[in-house]
Formats: C-alpha cells, structure tokens, sequence
C-alpha cells in the first residue's frame, strides 16, 4: 500500500498529464457545447437542416395560393377559349347561313330577265289552264244535273202516267180481280205470288187460295226467268178469324198443284169480316212465315188499290 505523499504526487503527474494531452472526441463535444453555451444562443451547426426544411415549408404555403390562383386561370382561360369556340362555331353558322342566302340573292339577281319573263308567262299560262278545267268541271256538273233532273223529271211522269193508267183501268182491273185476285209477300230471297179464285170472297162459298213460291235469283234461269220455283215443301195455312177464342184458328194442309212451286188449299169461310192467311213451311234454309188479309162479304175490299200497286210494280220489274 502506498503511502499518502506518494498518491499525491501520482495524482498530480496524472492531472499535469491528462492537461498536456490533446482533448479526446468527447471533451471536444463537451467544449463544443459549453462554446455554444457560451456565445449565447449561436446557431447550431447541425440546426440548418431543420431551418431549411422549414424555409422550403414556408415556400411551399406561400406557393399553394398562387398555384391555387394559376390553376384557377387556367381554368378560366380554358372555359374561355371554349366560349370562344362555341362563340366560333355560332359565327360560322351565321357566316354559312348569311353566304347561302347572300349567294341566293345573287342567284336572283343574277337569273337572267327572260326567265322571269317567262316564268310569269307560264304562271299566266296555267292559271288559264285552271280556269279552263274549272269552268269544264263546272259545265260537266251543270250537265249531271241537267240529266239527274231529266231522269227525276222521267221517272215522275212515268209514274204519274201508271197512276193515270190505273185510275182509268180501276174498272177493268176489279172485274178481273172479282174473279181471281192476285196477292204478292216476299220474305227475304223468297217471293210469294198469291192467288184467291173468286176475288170477291162470300160466306159459306167455296174459296180456292193458290201460292206460286219461288226463290229469287242473281242470274236469271233461262227457263223460269228470275225466280227458281220450290219444289216438294211441307206446307200449312192457317185460317185466323177476328173472334179470339180459341176455335177461330183452323189449319189447312196445303199441296202441290203439280206445277213446279205451285200449291194451293180450299176453304170456306163461316162469316163475314177479315180473316187473316199465314202460310208457313220448312224451304231449306229458313222457315217460310207470310200471311195476308181476306175481305169476306165487301167488295172493292179497302186494301184493293194498296195490293193491286203491289202487284203492278212486281210485274213491272218482270215479275
């Protein structure tokens, strides 16, 4: 163990020493921060980096609103160069549409005065053609009517004539007809000629009704004319009196007369007054239903001139 003046003096060798060394890293350090200390508050060496990323920070949203503003611009100049477009476009059409109708008008201006001459000259040509056809139209319909009425004027003599005929034949045709009065009924295709034998129809007398039934035709049949007779038909008359009660309706069988469509049945009637016929029959497609009045005990009977009409405009037409 040492004694304690030797300790001491080992003690101060290592001071003198350690004073008369070059400092290490460390004490550097140490004396680099104490320096600092002591220049009050200087600059740190290794603080710029962090003072210029703050610099480049600020520099950066100083930038952003005039970025903002130069973007904005562009947009603006954008929305504008295509207003400006549009706007083009708009002028253009104008442009097109002022040539087209400027060059229209120099087509006018420059169409040669004979054309024009000649376009009014066909204009009045034609209008005189119009007027033409017109006034022809107007003759061709003044003439239709000039002949309906002709026609019209025709067709009412012709009748008042048969009317004349009839009123100076009454006489004849009711001697005739009080011997046999002719009757007519058509159904549909179907026509029925009627026959009462005698016309002047009696009480208690013997009365013959004959029918002659036949079926319209289109063409006419060279044999039978436009009316092809029904053969072989199941037929009855039924003889109504005006009475109502119930023994005022009597049946009659009809039959064929041997004639192609003839048939016929007899009765007598049992008083005076108007009984009613009614003809009914199977004819293939339909059933056949017609009747007619009977005038028994009067003659003229009151329905002599209606029926006898009826008659002659059937025979007129080639019935």
């Amino acid at each position: 163990m040492l004694r304690p003046p030797l300790r001491c003096h080992l003690l101060a060798l290592a001071v003198a020493t350690a004073a008369a060394a070059p400092p290490s890293f460390a004490q550097r350090n140490i004396q680099g921060v104490d320096d600092e200390e002591d220049e009050g508050d200087a600059p740190k060496k290794g603080d710029d980096a962090p003072a210029k990323d703050d610099k480049k920070s600020d520099a950066k949203k100083k930038a952003d609103p005039k970025k903002k503003a130069d973007d904005k611009k562009v947009d603006e100049k954008k929305a504008d160069d295509k207003n400006a477009s549009d706007d083009k476009k708009v002028d253009d059409t104008k442009s097109d549409g002022k040539k087209a109708s400027e060059t229209r008008s120099e087509g006018k201006k420059s169409t040669p005065g004979d054309v024009l001459d000649e376009t009014a000259e066909e204009k009045k040509k034609r209008s005189a053609e119009d007027e033409a056809r017109k006034k022809a139209d107007e003759a061709a319909a003044a003439e239709e009517a000039k002949q309906a009425a002709e026609r019209a004027r025709v067709a009412e003599e012709k009748k008042a004539n048969a009317e004349k005929r009839r009123v100076e034949t009454r006489d004849q045709r009711l001697a005739s007809a009080k011997r046999v009065r002719p009757l007519t009924r058509d159904e549909g295709d179907y026509h029925v000629a009627v026959a009462v034998e005698p016309g002047a129809v009696q009480k208690g007398a013997l009365v013959e009704v004959r029918f002659d039934i036949g079926k319209k035709l289109d063409v006419a049949d060279p044999k039978f004319g436009n009316r092809q007779p029904l053969k072989n038909l199941a037929l009855t008359a039924t003889v109504i009196e005006p009475s109502g009660k119930k023994d005022a309706k009597r049946l009659f069988a009809v039959h064929s007369l041997g004639a192609p469509g003839q048939y016929g049945f007899h009765m007598t009637p049992p008083k005076d007054g108007v009984l009613q016929v009614q003809l009914t029959g199977d004819v293939g497609d339909r059933t056949l239903d017609v009747s007619f009045p009977l005038h028994v005990g009067v003659w003229p009977p009151p329905d002599f001139d209606d029926e006898d009409k009826k008659v002659q405009n059937v025979d007129g037409k080639g019935g």
